[in-house]
C-alpha cells in the first residue's frame, strides 16, 4: 500500500518547526513575532500529530490489535524516556515531593516526551469509546477541549486568583495531557477519517478553510498578547480545534504516492533528538534565540542522518 508522502512532508517541516519553537527563535529579535509563532502558529504541531496518529488508527479498531499497537509505542516511550533520564530524575536531592514529581514526569513524560504519553492515553480511550455513536464522540472532543480551554484561560488570566484554584489553572500538566489535549484532536483525526464526505470536497475548500484558521489562530495569540501584556505561553487555543483540521484535510487532499518512509524517518527522529543538542548548546552559553535555533537545527538534522543507518537496530525507538 503506498504512503501518502504529502503527509510525510508534513509531519517533517512539524518537526523542523518543534526544533526552533524549543531554541526559541526570535527570542529576542520580535516580542510580536515570537509570540505569533512559536507562541501561535507553531503550536499547530502536536494537534497535528495527534490528528494524523488518530486518523490511521482506524486499522487498529478494525483489525483489535490495540496491544500489538501499545507494545510499540510503549517500547518507544520507555526507550526515550530513559535516554532523557538524566535531565528528569533527581537522586541527589530527592525529597518526598521530588519523589512524587519525579513519578508524574514519569507517567506524563518529560518535555516533549508528553505527546507519546498523552498519545497512549488517548488511544486507550478512543479504543474503550470506539461502540459510541460518532456523534457522541464529536461531542465528547468539543466538550473536553472546551474544559481544557477553560482551564488555560482562567489560570492565565487569574480569574481565581487567590485561590488554590488559579495554582492548579496554571500548572501546565493539568491541561496538557491525553484527556484534555490529546484525545480532542487524536479523536478529530478519527472521526475525519470516519466521515467519508468531508474528503470529497474540492481541495480549494480546505485552503480556504486553512487560511481562515490561521488568521483566527493569529489573531486569538494577538488578543492574549495584548491582553496579558507580555508574552503568554498559550498551548491550547480554541482555533487550533479549527485550523488543525483544515490544514490536515488540504494537504492530505494533494494525494503524493510513495513508497518510501524516510521523510517519516526524519521527522520522528528530529522531534525525539533535538532537546539533546538545545541542552548541549545551552551548557556552552549560547541564549535562547535565532542563532540557537540554527544551531540546534543543524545539529539534530546531522546526527539523524548519521543514525539512518541504525534504523534497522534502533527502528522501536522512531516508530519504524
Amino acid at each position: 500500500m503506498q504512503r501518502n508522502v504529502s503527509l510525510d512532508v508534513l509531519k517533517l517541516v512539524l518537526a523542523v518547526i518543534v526544533v526552533i519553537s524549543h531554541a526559541k527563535v526570535l527570542w529576542g529579535y520580535s516580542d510580536l513575532g515570537y509570540q505569533l509563532t512559536v507562541q501561535g502558529l507553531f503550536r499547530i504541531v502536536v494537534p497535528i500529530f495527534m490528528m494524523v496518529s488518530g486518523y490511521f488508527f482506524i486499522s487498529v479498531i478494525r483489525s483489535r490489535s490495540l496491544m500489538t499497537w501499545l507494545k510499540k509505542v510503549v517500547a518507544m516511550y520507555a526507550f526515550w524516556m530513559l535516554v532523557y533520564a538524566y535531565f528528569w530524575i533527581d537522586v541527589p536531592a530527592l525529597t518526598p515531593y521530588v519523589l512524587l514529581k519525579m513519578l508524574r514526569v514519569a507517567v506524563m513524560g518529560y518535555h516533549h516526551l508528553w505527546f507519546l504519553s498523552a498519545l497512549i492515553g488517548a488511544a486507550i480511550m478512543l479504543y474503550a469509546l470506539r461502540q459510541l455513536p460518532l456523534k457522541v464522540l464529536f461531542g465528547l472532543t468539543l466538550s473536553l477541549y472546551g474544559m481544557g480551554m477553560f482551564f488555560i484561560y482562567a489560570g492565565h488570566y487569574h480569574l481565581f486568583a487567590g485561590t488554590p484554584l488559579d495554582a492548579l489553572f496554571n500548572e501546565i500538566w493539568f491541561y496538557r495531557n491525553f484527556l484534555f489535549f490529546g484525545f480532542p484532536f487524536f479523536c478529530t483525526g478519527y472521526l475525519l477519517r470516519q466521515w467519508e464526505g468531508v474528503h470529497q470536497w474540492n481541495r480549494h475548500y480546505y485552503a480556504v478553510w486553512s487560511l481562515l484558521g490561521a488568521l483566527l489562530l493569529l489573531g486569538e495569540s494577538y488578543l492574549n498578547y495584548l491582553g496579558l501584556e507580555g508574552l503568554p505561553a498559550f498551548d491550547m487555543y480554541l482555533s487550533l480545534l479549527f485550523f488543525c483540521p483544515g490544514l490536515f484535510l488540504w494537504v492530505s487532499s494533494m494525494h503524493v504516492p510513495g513508497d518510501s518512509t524516510s521523510l517519516a524517518y526524519y521527522a520522528t527522529a528530529l522531534y525525539f533528538i533535538h532537546p539533546l543538542f538545545i541542552s548541549l548548546f545551552e551548557a556552552l552559553s549560547y541564549q535562547p534565540g535565532n542563532t540557537l535555533a540554527v544551531l540546534a537545527l543543524a545539529s539534530t538534522l546531522l546526527a539523524v542522518v548519521l543514525l539512518k543507518g541504525s534504523r534497522k537496530r534502533l527502528g522501536f525507538a522512531f516508530g519504524g
